[in-house]
């Protein structure tokens, strides 16, 4: 029998809910029984999508703050308390972009993008986390990026602040445990307008076998090429459904990053190698590091390890069945 997804008295606040993506993830949600806030620097943005869902017979309320903010943060929260009473889940949509060659950024650039998608996910989740600690329960959905992940160029600050969010939401996911509050994060994929006045730089270099241009068995692909396969099924409503998911209390993972694009959806992971284990910590050199950097790089053999305790476990497991194997 098939689950279903609903927030029947539930408060989801969603950043960047007005426009695009999120205002996908607020009409999903409210669809679903949320009372949404719709949070928007544009307020004819936020006011439509908030009238948009009590014309279909919902609850929603807007908010202009700047989530960039400590003060935006919480006046967004606070906005949630005083209409609906509660916080139930947080997804962290709000993004922007201001494009260009690394040697270029400013650091008005830099802070400018952090301020948004990083340190947002603190300001609106800081506030909110109170409220579900206090309560036992809660959902938080940070949006990462494949640029973050994976990248490109021209995108150097965004890059940076979406794989921070990454970093993020692993934390949050610890932090969370006791209190069953579960954060996990999106790298969502459609065509929307974040970039149409702030074109990325660099998409039409040949960048040298960089895979900018590459040569496979039926042709020459391009990003053009790329652009054209996916455009027509990269829409907003394709992002939703995973994010209402990770929002609901059906979800039970915690920790983990998922990709929304053109209706294909997938984990997205950090692992490491087997690896190599030096016999002795003092005589190590770098020579033994290019002796064995084929099997230091090789995945065949690979773990995921859910935080820093497994990770420095699997090293001691290690350690420990070398020692085992010399005494023997």
């Amino acid at each position: 029998m098939t689950q279903q997804v609903a927030f029947d008295g539930q408060v989801v606040v969603v950043t960047g809910g007005g426009r695009g993506i999120g205002r996908a993830h607020s009409l999903d949600l409210a669809n679903r029984g949320a009372r949404v806030v719709v949070n928007d620097r544009a307020p004819e943005h936020a006011d439509a999508v908030v009238a948009e869902i009590e014309q279909a017979g919902g609850s929603a309320a807007p908010s202009y703050d700047d989530i960039g903010t400590a003060a935006g943060g919480q006046a967004l929260i606070d906005v949630a308390v005083q209409r609906f009473g509660t916080v139930d889940a947080v997804i962290h949509n709000a993004g922007n972009v201001s494009n260009g060659y690394f040697e270029d950024l400013t650091e008005e650039q830099i802070d400018a993008v952090i301020a948004v998608h990083l340190k947002g996910g603190f300001f609106v989740g800081q506030p909110a986390w109170r409220i579900m600690k206090d309560k036992g329960y809660g959902r938080i959905v940070l949006t990462c990026s494949s640029t973050g992940m994976f990248s490109h160029q021209g995108m150097a600050n965004y890059a940076a602040a979406k794989a921070g969010v990454y970093g993020l939401t692993k934390a949050l996911a610890y932090e969370g445990r006791p209190h069953k509050i579960n954060v996990n994060c999106v790298l969502p994929g459609a065509a929307t307008t974040i970039s149409d006045n702030d074109p990325i730089p660099g998409f039409d270099v040949d960048w040298g076998g960089s895979r900018q241009v590459e040569q496979h068995a039926g042709g020459e692909r391009t990003w053009s090429t790329i652009f054209e396969t996916l455009q027509a099924r990269r829409t907003a409503h394709a992002v939703a459904p995973m994010v209402t998911y990770l929002a609901s209390s059906g979800c039970e993972v915690s920790g983990e990053a998922f990709i929304a694009m053109a209706g294909w959806y997938g984990r997205v992971f950090v692992g490491k190698a087997k690896g190599y284990l030096a016999p002795d910590t003092e005589t190590v050199v770098a020579e033994d590091i290019a002796a064995h950097f084929g099997g230091i790089r090789d995945l065949s053999e690979q773990t995921v390890p859910a935080d820093t305790f497994e990770d420095m476990a699997e090293i001691a497991d290690a350690v420990n069945a070398a020692a085992k194997a010399v005494a023997q």
